[in-house]
């Protein structure tokens, strides 16, 4: 009996993954077998921008685990006054969407952007631009995963066991040899951990590379987009697409591994509190300028106009005034209704099938299928929404199911993740009793594990549902006009040199991913700290 409830629990994962994951990457690798591509890839063209893939992931990283070491420390082991807001503005930039993004950093860091005009050049008569560079993808990819770095770490750093330190010192150790010799070995899961997720992001970066970068650079990620979108050459894409694969599964399976040893989507809260430090109000300072700089000022622009040096609500008017729609192809009121309508539904699929997949796997010990559950995270998004290109040359469908498709494979890992680190602290004992006393699968599942993994059960919803609300590269794939979402209706708003209107829209959705993380970091954070 047990084991056909666990085979129930396990079966509608095992089919969503096979049918929405497996299948759509099936598909490319069978189309590229099918053509006989599979040398194109290794053109000279191709090598080059795989070495410029790994060189700008790898430097990416590196800056992303200089930003975010800092702030993991300071969240995972001290205590300070704002710690929630700072917290919640601190994740914003994972899920901001990228045409938020780079409309922050050109409002921040263009040639006569908030930062140029009004800090470097009337105080040193200088300007920084590094806006169509390689610095530009370097900073705009740590831009967006240095959270992953402070989350990880700083779960991890959360739950050292001060007493192992305060004893190596007791032994003669100064502080920093305690550090290196006896805490730093217990973090090193989680910084190999944070290192690789953070790589596979940069390594599979596409609007950061190019809307920042511009024409002059192209890794894997875009260039398999130009392959279909500018080219439409499916050949060549399909070769891309294999080689990016091969090169990044490997990737989530070793996070997978390491995972279980890290302290990622950690609860407990810390075992030790110390005083704010001296270089933390330095670290803070840098992040406001370069990090939360381009998210206010992008939602700054949108009730701001330059030309006048007022604040307005003239952008906002013309949005839903119907005067925009022309540019977007659609209303934005029907943008914001499919964005939310996508959103929650993907959200809610990924915690339905994460539920009852990681109790199983977590019970079981299924090392395997979490590394298949996990394996999306190497997967981008582009290169799943080509799969699903190739798919509708076969099978035509009225409504864009495909959308929901793709955002719940892509929120899938995450909220995955989250529910097995919530079962492998659930309370087992009270699960068997409740079982002796008669209680079947669903008696159990809504009168106790449900109130008991409510913490997480939002977390993976609302991380869900927020990375579904920003998703661009899918999205531009299988975008059809019928069926608007915010960025997409930004970007076309942007790309119609209807900038003001396109920094009111974004703002609209960088507020509102501002508040679902300022609620999410409640419980997937581990230090509960009020204002």
């Amino acid at each position: 009996m047990r084991k056909r409830t666990e085979i129930f629990e396990l079966t509608p994962a095992m089919i969503f993954m096979v049918g929405v994951y497996v299948i759509p990457l099936g598909v490319i690798i069978f189309y590229a077998l099918k053509n006989g591509t599979s040398l194109s890839a290794f053109s000279s063209l191709n090598l080059h921008i795989m070495h410029f893939t790994f060189y700008q992931a790898i430097l990416s990283t590196l800056l992303a685990f200089a930003l975010g070491l800092p702030g993991a420390y300071l969240i995972g082991r001290t205590t300070f006054k704002f710690k929630s807001a700072f917290s919640a503005l601190s994740t914003v930039p994972f899920v901001m969407p990228s045409i938020s993004m780079a409309l922050g950093f050109f409002t921040f860091f263009g040639h006569n952007g908030i930062f140029n005009s009004y800090f470097l050049w009337p105080i040193f008569h200088v300007r920084f631009e590094p806006l169509y560079s390689l610095l530009g993808i370097v900073i705009g990819n740590a831009f967006y995963n240095f959270p992953l770095i402070m989350i990880i770490v700083g779960g991890a750093i959360s739950t050292l066991d001060p007493m192992y330190s305060e004893a190596a010192q007791v032994d003669g150790a100064s502080k920093l040899k305690a550090f290196l010799h006896v805490e730093l070995p217990m973090l090193f899961p989680a910084l190999t951990t944070s290192f690789l997720l953070a790589f596979v992001y940069c390594f599979t970066s596409f609007a950061v590379v190019l809307m920042i970068g511009g024409a002059r650079y192209a890794t894997l990620e875009v260039q398999i987009y130009m392959y279909l979108k500018t080219l439409f050459d499916f050949k060549d894409a399909a070769s891309l697409t294999i080689l990016q694969l091969f090169f990044v599964s490997a990737f989530a399976v070793a996070f997978s591994i390491l995972r279980r040893s890290t302290g990622i989507f950690s609860q407990e809260m810390s075992k030790v509190q110390k005083k704010f430090p001296l270089w933390g109000y330095f670290y803070v300072l840098t992040v406001f300028i370069f990090i939360f700089g381009p998210i206010f000022s992008q939602v700054f622009s949108g009730f701001w106009n330059f030309n006048t040096s007022r604040p307005t609500f003239e952008w906002m008017k013309r949005l839903f005034s119907g005067s925009m729609n022309p540019f977007i192809g659609n209303s934005v009121l029907s943008a914001i209704m499919w964005t939310v309508f996508f959103a929650f539904s993907s959200a809610s699929i990924v915690v339905l099938l994460s539920l009852t997949s990681a109790h199983v796997i977590q019970k079981k010990h299924m090392s395997f299928l979490e590394a298949i559950f996990t394996s999306p995270l190497a997967v981008s998004p582009v290169t799943l929404a080509f799969g699903y290109v190739i798919i509708q040359n076969y099978i035509s469908l009225s409504f864009p199911v495909e959308i929901i498709m793709v955002y719940s494979v892509l929120s899938f890992p995450l909220g995955f993740q989250t529910l097995i680190s919530g079962w492998e602290r659930f309370p087992t004992e009270v699960d068997d009793a409740a079982s002796m006393d008669g209680a079947n699968f669903w008696v159990k599942t809504f009168k106790i594990r449900i109130p008991i993994l409510k913490p997480q059960i939002t977390s993976a919803f609302l991380f869900s549902f927020a990375i579904a609300m920003g998703e661009v590269g899918a999205t531009m794939m299988l975008y059809d006009p019928h069926f608007p979402t915010i960025s997409i209706s930004a970007y076309r708003l942007f790309s119609s040199r209807h900038a003001p209107e396109a920094q009111a829209l974004s703002a609209i959705l960088t507020i509102a991913t501002f508040f679902i993380f300022y609620i999410l970091e409640k419980p997937i954070l581990t230090q509960k700290s009020g204002f």
